[in-house]
């Protein structure tokens, strides 16, 4: 279970690192972070189909895309000075309860 975990972490910081640079993309058009967008989701999924034999596609799907959610605005953030309100704030934590509890207590 803990390899499968450590496999949806790295599939999570692949897609977190493609989300990062598609901005930086301009659409398709700067060969560099394209490249890497097209890889980084290449891997993710890669990595997020080898972590399904241990982990319910439920609960993986919901851990991938929530803390996809939750990192994103903050890269924005700090990145890309992009806003961020109290509450945006306070729906990320509601989603980080939320993840928290369906892995901990599953279906």
């Amino acid at each position: 279970m803990l390899t499968a975990y450590l496999l949806l972490a790295l599939s999570i910081t692949c897609e977190m690192v493609a989300a990062s640079v598609v901005v930086q993309s301009k659409g398709w058009t700067v060969l560099k972070p394209t490249i890497i967008c097209i890889v980084g989701y290449a891997f993710s999924y890669y990595l997020f189909g080898m972590c399904l034999s241990d982990i319910d596609l439920g609960v993986g799907y919901a851990t991938w895309g929530a803390v996809g959610t939750i990192v994103t605005p903050i890269v924005g953030y700090f990145i890309y000075k992009q806003k961020l309100t109290k509450w945006g704030v306070f729906a990320l934590i509601l989603i980080i309860i939320s993840t928290l509890t369906l892995n901990l207590f599953g279906w």
